[in-house]
């Protein structure tokens, strides 16, 4: 989509901003945030049976005139284009997921580089629960705290950058990722698969993650958590309307659907 057709005012409602920031650091800051905190990540598309489609037109209607969310590749597809409206040199990379995996995915995960100033951050609003709240600055080893959680960024001789979060005094690997060109057409072939592989961890399970400042609501399957200031509470959901009134008071969302019509 061209930076002069993306509905800016229809975004900045929708992440509950006043007005679109410069773009510098404190900018890319603020338009980070604010729609990690306000556009789930979530993939209830996959299981009615749905194409994920990455048009720019498509995003706008699901994200911004439904108020849908969406996962990885329709998070930060809107967010690159919302930060090229601003005027943010923005590029995609594709990362390959190592977060609870004895081994790495191929390329299932987009993220972002926005180069400010000669120095390279790190953007990303789409990897769910444990994911960035905030954009990191691409620089080694170096720890980086983000409402309560911290991040750190290390070189790996094949894999390239790898992304941490540390849990429990330990810093685990979320995704890794080498900064190399890539085309929409390579985006475009990372979501079919992951999409409609019959093995992808997005067909098997029904995921709804917001962030908030002062901790997540996440939503795997039947079992609605609130991590809340470093306490949680868990729910199991009945199927039907609970799961449905669920989703509309914790997430926002309201499905054109019915609960019956998850097809996998």
């Amino acid at each position: 989509m061209n930076s002069n057709k993306f509905p800016i005012s229809l975004y900045l409602e929708r992440i509950s901003l006043g007005k679109m920031p410069p773009p510098d650091v404190e900018g890319l800051k603020q338009i980070h945030a604010a729609q990690v905190f306000s556009i789930p990540f979530e993939n209830l598309d996959i299981h009615l049976g749905r194409t994920i489609s990455l048009q720019p037109e498509h995003l706008v209607s699901k994200l911004l005139n439904r108020s849908r969310g969406g996962y990885c590749f329709e998070l930060n597809a809107m967010l690159r284009m919302a930060l090229d409206a601003a005027g943010f040199a923005v590029r995609p990379l594709l990362a390959r997921v190592l977060y609870n995996l004895s081994e790495p995915t191929t390329f299932t995960h987009e993220v972002l580089i926005v180069t400010l100033s000669g120095q390279d951050w790190l953007a990303d609003a789409g990897f769910g629960m444990p994911g960035l709240r905030l954009p990191l600055p691409m620089i080694p080893d170096r720890v980086y705290e983000q409402y309560g959680d911290y991040y750190r960024l290390k070189g790996d001789p094949v894999l390239g950058w790898v992304l941490q979060r540390r849990s429990k005094e330990v810093f685990r690997d979320l995704y890794a990722f080498r900064d190399q060109w890539i085309q929409d057409a390579d985006i475009e072939m990372a979501n079919h698969f992951t999409a409609t592989w019959p093995g992808s961890f997005f067909r098997t399970h029904k995921l709804c993650m917001l962030p908030k400042p002062w901790g997540r609501i996440t939503l795997f399957d039947m079992e609605l958590t609130i991590h809340r200031r470093g306490q949680s509470t868990h729910k199991i959901l009945s199927p039907g309307p609970a799961y449905m009134e669920a989703l509309i008071e914790n997430f926002g969302i309201t499905l054109d659907s019915d609960y019956t019509n998850f097809v996998l």
